[in-house]
């Protein structure tokens, strides 16, 4: 049984941001679950992303340090490079 108590870090729009921050937040060790308002695959959908309570604060310094624009986050879901101009904080 799971005992790990999960808060809402962000809510994207779609599933390719949603993929882009659990892999943006996996690379720093920081475990994620994802919950989305479809079970349709493919359905544009909202998509919740819930990381451990004691996960919170790094998990929004990340968000703050990197704000990667909507573009962005598309072009990493894809496995592009992100634009030359993004700076991190």
């Amino acid at each position: 049984m799971d005992t790990e108590h999960w808060e809402i870090l962000t809510v994207v729009a779609d599933t390719l941001s949603a993929e882009a921050l659990v892999g943006l937040l996996a690379s720093e060790g920081i475990g994620t679950r994802v919950q989305a308002d479809s079970e349709l695959l493919g359905a544009a959908r909202q998509c919740r992303i819930l990381v451990p309570r004691r996960a919170i604060l790094p998990a929004r310094r990340l968000l703050w340090q990197t704000r990667f624009s909507d573009e962005e986050l598309a072009a990493l879901a894809m496995g592009e490079p992100v634009s030359e101009t993004h700076e991190r904080g």
